[in-house]
């Protein structure tokens, strides 16, 4: 089964940029996505998503799940 994303991710862990999940969290300034054993954290790039005429977001950091 192949989920199609309705975003664009820039920078970040090659395989997510490649083959994006769905967001855990979403809102329009932000993404969270759940990689392997943390979180990738996406902001909006206003630039960007003006340019391509669809959302675009830039990795902003990386949090871990604690065990």
């Amino acid at each position: 089964m192949t989920r199609t994303a309705r975003y664009r991710l820039v920078d970040g862990p090659p395989e997510l940029v490649r083959h994006p999940r769905p967001p855990d969290r979403q809102d329009p300034e932000r993404l969270t996505i759940r990689w392997r054993n943390g979180y990738e954290h996406y902001e909006l790039d206003e630039a960007a998503t003006r340019a391509s005429r669809h959302p675009v977001y830039r990795w902003s950091y990386r949090t871990m799940i604690a065990e």
